[in-house]
């Protein structure tokens, strides 16, 4: 019997992460362990025009290439042209954000499938003047997954992202680590000791960790196969919600 996931938030600990691709995997992990499974962006900046002249969402594009179902109407209810920050995107496109109606739009999704929403940025991402990416975390109260780079410096970023996470009372299913930027850093032992230092500081388990994919495309299987190879180690009960 599968376990009940009724939702996960992928968050990193900043931007260009690798968020996208951690999500598009979790979707791939948990359809082959034979969920129902939708990847959500409830607010997308940088959408791009496409040859029907409608506003595309670029990460809904890496999500349709690793297999997953794609609605932009439905699994992306905010989308900004304006490539920065989404309170300035809406700003900018006459739009005000507001946590409630963002996690509703999320919400009509619910029971339909186990949801996988994707942040924008880091925790603190402000959607209005007043209000971030963790509130909207908080209103869904799904269990956060934290995309982390595994270069020089993600002890300290991790670490301040997961004290956030806890101070708010989030629950936070574990970390991802990537390598989108570049090969994990060997000298020293430094990739296995970040892994390590993280999880003794904090507490949280790392529960996964993405290789370096050269020539990453990922309309090529090849660049998918080496994802799921690094998440099918993921034990799925750190997903529950309770």
């Amino acid at each position: 019997m599968n376990i009940v996931i009724p939702g996960l938030f992928v968050t990193g600990v900043g931007t260009d992460v690798g968020k996208t691709v951690v999500t598009a995997g979790l979707v791939r992990l948990l359809q082959s362990a034979e969920y129902k499974v939708l990847p959500v962006k409830p607010v997308q900046s940088g959408g791009i025009n496409n040859s029907q002249g409608k506003m595309d969402s670029p990460d809904g594009e890496v999500y349709k290439k690793a297999g997953a179902v794609w609605d932009i109407e439905k699994q992306c209810p905010y989308i900004f042209e304006p490539a920065c920050s989404p309170h300035l995107a809406a700003q900018l496109s006459g739009v005000e954000l507001g946590v409630v109606d963002i996690a509703d739009k999320v919400r009509q999704l619910e029971g339909q499938a186990t949801l996988i929403a994707e942040g924008a940025g880091g925790i603190f991402v402000p959607l209005n003047d007043e209000r971030t990416m963790l509130d909207l975390m908080k209103e869904l109260s799904y269990p956060v997954v934290l995309v982390a780079g595994n270069k020089l410096g993600v002890i300290n970023d991790t670490l301040l992202s997961i004290a956030a996470l806890k101070q708010a009372g989030v629950k936070i299913a574990g970390v991802i680590m990537t390598s989108s930027a570049g090969p994990e850093p060997l000298e020293f032992g430094m990739a296995e000791d970040n892994i390590r230092s993280i999880e003794s500081f904090s507490g949280i388990k790392v529960l996964a960790s993405i290789p370096y994919i050269s020539n990453w495309n990922p309309s090529e299987k090849r660049c998918w196969t080496e994802v799921d190879r690094a998440l099918k180690k993921i034990d799925l009960n750190s997903f529950a919600k309770n």
